[in-house]
């Protein structure tokens, strides 16, 4: 998305709800006068009140069906059930909404939903709520764009939801052309803003988890499959560092004493522990497995970083090192 695309959203949704405040308060201006109001085009509000009918406002127009004088039926409210959300839980699904990324799957209905809601919501909560959108901003890079992939997720979770087996064609990372296959879908993952579906290949009899990115088709079958008695997330999240799944061994890291307080500060596994040591150092051990990503992490603290343990991450990061520092001689 281009970079002033985020801040146009934010002022369409609150025009939208600000309109939507104003028909639901039974007043009848003309388009013309909506235009003037949130300084626009006549174009734009009638583009923003298709909008609010595809999200289920029964907005109508004249006798001829022609919009230029915009309502809602006088009985709407009442036909709505009161769904008591607090202003937190207001705000919670605002921040929900601005936190997924504009390249996620289902984040334009994740909007539509958060429109209605703030429709149906007191007005002093909806507009704390609305107001918080343009309240926070971020950003991420070397994301991924998930924005093309919303049927396939939605797939993997009927298949999910039903146990049913799908075909699937998969083109894993350097091959030049997608794999066919017989799937069993356990869980769609999203890990450190990366999306994976895991589960089984019953040709293999081994648990995968597939890069939701990598699958170019998925076909939900009528066969039922059973979930693996050995597939265990709670002991997946456990045990994996990121998403590959292998034996966990145990890493002990120190850090130099100026990046301490920057490792101290966070979770980097759910079995980390901390040691104080007397020249400043911290050391940091846990137990993981996922050689390939605890590698990669560890690189991304160059000489900041000692491993202590075990011997053959030791020798694969020393090896690592030495070559790079090799390529800029």
């Amino acid at each position: 998305m281009a970079p002033a695309a985020a801040p146009r959203r934010d002022r369409q949704v609150v025009r939208l709800l600000s309109l939507l405040k104003t028909l639901k308060d039974g007043n009848r201006p003309t388009v013309h006068d909506l235009a003037a109001r949130f300084h626009t085009r006549r174009e734009t509000i009638y583009r923003d009140l298709r909008a609010l009918q595809d999200v289920g406002y029964p907005i109508t127009g004249d006798e001829e069906g022609r919009l230029s004088r915009p309502t809602l039926p006088s009985d709407f409210r009442a036909a709505v059930p009161p769904v008591p959300f607090t202003k937190q839980e207001l705000a919670a699904l605002t921040w929900a909404a601005k936190q997924a990324g504009s390249r996620q799957p289902f984040r334009a209905g994740l909007e539509g939903a958060l429109l209605k809601l703030h429709g149906l919501a007191p007005a002093p909560d909806a507009r704390l709520a609305q107001n918080l959108s343009g309240s926070f901003d971020g950003w991420s890079r070397g994301i991924k764009d998930y924005s093309d992939f919303q049927e396939i997720v939605l797939q993997l979770v009927e298949a999910i939801v039903s146990s049913r087996e799908c075909l699937v064609r998969y083109q894993a990372s350097g091959r030049s052309q997608p794999n066919g296959f017989r799937f069993h879908p356990y869980r769609v993952l999203s890990i450190q803003g990366l999306l994976y579906c895991a589960g089984k290949v019953p040709i293999h009899d081994a648990l995968v988890s597939l890069a939701i990115d990598r699958l170019h088709r998925v076909t939900v079958t009528d066969v039922p499959f059973t979930v693996d008695p050995g597939f265990d997330l709670k002991k997946y999240k456990a045990e994996a560092f990121g998403v590959v799944w292998e034996r966990p061994m145990t890493v002990v890291v120190r850090f130099r004493a100026d990046q301490a307080p920057y490792v101290r500060e966070r979770e980097w596994h759910p079995t980390q522990r901390l040691k104080d040591l007397s020249d400043g150092r911290l050391e940091l051990t846990f137990q993981a497995g996922g050689t390939f990503e605890i590698t990669r992490w560890l690189l991304g603290w160059g000489d900041a970083a000692e491993v202590v343990r075990p011997a053959r991450l030791r020798r694969k990061i020393a090896a690592i090192l030495g070559s790079a520092a090799g390529q800029y001689q």
